[in-house]
């Protein structure tokens, strides 16, 4: 047995080694031996091991993971959350990892074009962004699209993980955004740009803390909505009514819009504050009228199709991965369609650029 990989399963289930000792009739010291290879459990307890937490036996044969550390990873709302959550989403970005590395085997998946800009200003970082990828100041039709055609492997936060909002690191070269799918679409669209602007500015994880969040949030604002066309908007007067109308263009939040404009010194402090409070009145915050359909993923699209044509069910995917097929299917959750019986086909309503070819 693989120790890391009992480590793996084990915070995917935001399971102390005291608690898996329990649930084992174990000591603590078994289980920290069982994962630092220092002697193996024998077939009984392998059995019950994967029991217990869930995961197929041969997932504690594989190879070690290319273990996430927290430094690696830029967090959303971490600070509320215990270590337990923490290390059950740093679990699923090595099982993401896993997930990618099969995807990318059997389909010739868009290498990574994700410039590395910590030097810059997060502004002048978006507007550096959408002239390499060619974007003007158009508004982005899917942020999903746009990032899996430049390389990111985007996947959602799974049920226990999705707390956390998002997060994205970096591993060997390769980006990865994880979603709180739960969301609306633009609020997801948001936490995609605030990511990207994480996976841009701080590749090498600096600064940290509250300094790196404003960062991504200036990136992201300017990004989605750049300066330019925001201003080319000739409104007179900024009322809910007209932010629902105006958010359209650039599929944004109403909030989002009303805070960029403020940010633009087009609307002063006091309106700003006043619109606040009337969408959070409204409870707009939470949901807005007239919310844009969920992005789906085009990479999974592909993949779910051809798996369909072929007759390859989800179960057996996540047999050949060793994972459970929930885990597999938490992974897709809110990017894409999945029937219950494993046979997947989505549909994606706006094709891109990262088109997917089957490996040979």
């Amino acid at each position: 047995m693989n120790g890391d990989r009992l480590r793996v399963a084990r915070q995917r289930r935001a399971m102390t080694k005291k608690h898996l000792a329990e649930m084992m009739s174990v000591t603590p010291r078994t289980i920290t031996g069982w994962e630092a290879d220092e002697y193996p459990p024998d077939e009984r307890h392998l059995r019950k091991l994967s029991d217990v937490l869930g995961f197929p036996v041969s997932f504690f044969d594989l190879d070690d993971t290319a273990k996430t550390m927290t430094e690696a990873v830029s967090f959303r709302s971490l600070t509320k959350k215990t270590a337990g959550q923490r290390d059950a989403v740093l679990a699923m970005c090595d099982i993401a990892k896993d997930v990618a590395t099969w995807i990318a085997e059997r389909f010739g998946v868009p290498t990574p074009a994700v410039p590395d800009l910590r030097d810059e200003d997060p502004i002048i970082a978006a507007t550096l962004l959408r002239r390499e990828w060619g974007l003007g100041n158009r508004p982005i039709k899917s942020m999903v699209h746009l990032l899996e055609a430049k390389g990111v492997r985007v996947f959602s936060l799974v049920e226990n993980c999705r707390e956390v909002d998002a997060c994205s690191f970096w591993s060997d070269g390769v980006p990865f955004v994880m979603l709180n799918t739960d969301t609306s679409n633009e609020r997801c669209r948001f936490d995609m740009a605030h990511e990207l602007g994480h996976l841009v500015l701080h590749k090498h994880a600096a600064p940290t803390g509250r300094a790196a969040e404003n960062e991504a949030n200036a990136f992201a604002s300017e990004f989605l909505m750049p300066e330019s066309s925001v201003r080319a908007i000739n409104v007179d007067y900024w009322s809910i009514r007209t932010l629902i109308e105006k958010k359209r263009l650039w599929n944004v939040s109403a909030l989002a819009l009303a805070y960029r404009l403020h940010h633009l010194g087009l609307m002063s402090e006091w309106h700003f504050k006043s619109l606040n409070i009337e969408l959070g009145r409204r409870g707009y915050k939470s949901k807005e009228p007239d919310g844009s359909p969920k992005e789906q993923s085009d990479v999974f699209d592909t993949v779910l199709r051809v798996m369909r044509e072929r007759g390859i069910s989800l179960r057996f995917a996540a047999n050949e991965m060793s994972i459970p097929e929930a885990e597999l299917i938490g992974l897709l959750y809110g990017l894409a369609k999945v029937p219950i019986d494993g046979f997947a086909r989505q549909a994606a309503e706006q094709r891109s650029g990262a088109h997917l070819r089957v490996v040979k």
